[in-house]
């Protein structure tokens, strides 16, 4: 994806991408038909222009995804007051006017997908140099960064406008209402599907940066993996990782060069990661410096749940903790990042995610002797002692999500995690998101939001008010409309 990035810098495309990306209202995005068709789509250079640009419109929401990930659960505690408006949602002080409240950035990237889906076909009859496998591929990776992006807003304002069409002309109706959560995640299941025919598979095995941070089959089914587990429809859910598993493509990094992963990163391991690169004129991850930052004090602290989570012997603590994922070069010796290291990569699937996920998907199917092999291949990684677990869901529950908690501590995991297995059984288990939610509140206003947040749409964030006030045919979290 670094190399995409820089191959093309054009002022054509930077024009595409002020029209894409500019504005503060993703309903108004209204680019010109005379730019966007007849001076730009020309060749096959501007369609891997516009592929990178989709890839970069995705990496800027990172860090906005891991606050959401993050704040709300119980590992982390913002401690700076330049994050304000996420410190007001982490104590559960949540309004639809908190500025920090905006899904811009995710419609921003997904306009982008949608462009290209509307006119890399058009490309084909134009450049005769660019070949049709070439073409589909990049459509499917317009349909994974639409789809991540989808499930990534399903998981955080559970409905919201489902957009397919790409923003090109003044005569596309911008008002559009709110879909459920059940019609997105049918859409994201099609897209993937579809786009797992015809994607990269093994073309660039041998460049790690472009075959683990672009989107290929195998990054398809591992989202596609995490969707159904969200979904419960666990039998797929165990079919995908299946594919993962048995392309042998991929393997637990071994426990001493486990830090591999975080750094130099694109390890083994991993299956898709979003790529930076200070190297190249100063890509910097903003997360790396901001918020854990490679250089200077953290603006996060480790919860008391997190200090305690892991074991003497667990290598996934991090020595000291599990910021060091994004502040060390090693830790053996410990040597920390420099101004000139800032590009920690953001991992979203790793070959451990589709263990555990496996590990969940058979464990909600009664089929614990499997699910107790995977756990405890995680397990026997991080060495820290095997399981023989007793055949009980509650139990299993349990074991999975304290097992996640460590493997994946501060990747922006956390709050999804535990959303899910709140919510199974018409959220039967709501009790671990209010236990969480009332951690990190302050101890005063506890009475108070524990009677509030037994609605469980509040778990889930309010439509921006600057949305409800440009389309009104959008209908606000019913929790935050009283």
């Amino acid at each position: 994806m670094k190399r995409i990035i820089n191959t093309i810098k054009s002022p054509v495309l930077v024009l595409l991408l002020l029209i894409c990306v500019s504005c503060n209202d993703w309903l108004t995005l209204e680019p010109e038909n005379k730019l966007v068709k007849q001076e730009f789509w020309q060749s096959k250079e501007d369609v891997a222009a516009v592929v990178a640009a989709m890839y970069d419109g995705y990496r800027e929401c990172s860090q906005d995804l891991w606050m959401w990930g993050e704040i709300r659960a119980d590992m982390a505690l913002l401690n700076s007051s330049t994050f304000s408006g996420f410190q007001q949602i982490a104590s559960g002080e949540i309004l639809p006017t908190n500025s920090s409240i905006s899904w811009s950035k995710f419609y921003s990237a997904i306009n982008l997908a949608n462009t290209i889906m509307v006119f890399s076909d058009d490309v084909l009859a134009l450049d005769e140099t660019f070949e049709v496998k070439t073409q589909k591929a990049y459509e499917a990776e317009a349909l994974f960064i639409r789809a991540k992006a989808y499930f990534d807003l399903v998981r955080i304002w559970k409905e919201v406008p489902l957009i397919v069409e790409a923003s090109t002309a003044d005569t596309v109706k911008f008002s559009v209402p709110k879909s459920t959560e059940e019609e997105i995640i049918r859409q994201i299941e099609k897209d993937l599907v579809k786009a797992k025919t015809t994607a990269w598979v093994d073309e660039y095995a041998s460049q790690p940066d472009m075959y683990k941070g672009r989107a290929n089959i195998y990054a398809m089914n591992a989202l596609l993996a995490d969707v159904y587990l969200w979904s419960e429809q666990y039998q797929k859910c165990i079919e995908v990782c299946d594919e993962i598993i048995q392309s042998q493509r991929f393997q637990l990094q071994p426990a001493n060069n486990w830090f591999e992963l975080y750094y130099p990163g694109n390890a083994p391991e991993s299956i898709f990661e979003i790529q930076f690169n200070d190297a190249l004129e100063n890509e910097e991850n903003p997360f790396n410096v901001n918020v854990i930052p490679a250089v200077g004090t953290s603006k996060v602290d480790l919860s008391p749940y997190a200090k305690e989570l892991f074991g003497i012997t667990d290598i996934r603590q991090g020595d000291p903790d599990p910021r060091s994922k994004y502040q060390y070069t090693s830790l053996t010796p410990k040597t920390k990042r420099t101004t000139a290291e800032r590009d920690a990569n953001m991992i979203y699937y790793r070959y451990a995610d589709i263990l555990l996920i496996k590990a969940e998907a058979h464990a909600e199917l009664g089929q614990f002797t499997e699910a107790n092999f995977y756990i405890n291949e995680i397990m026997q990684r991080a060495l820290v002692p095997t399981l023989n677990i007793e055949p009980n869901i509650t139990i299993f529950r349990n074991i999975i999500l304290s097992e996640r908690a460590r493997e994946f501590a501060l990747e922006g995991k956390r709050w999804f995690d535990v959303l899910r297995f709140a919510k199974r059984n018409n959220f039967e288990n709501k009790s671990l998101i209010i236990q969480m939610i009332l951690s990190g509140a302050d101890v005063k206003q506890r009475p108070i939001l524990q009677s509030k947040i037994l609605d469980p749409m509040s778990y889930y964030l309010p439509i921006p008010q600057g949305e409800l006030d440009t389309n009104p045919m959008l209908v606000q979290n019913p929790y935050y409309d009283r």
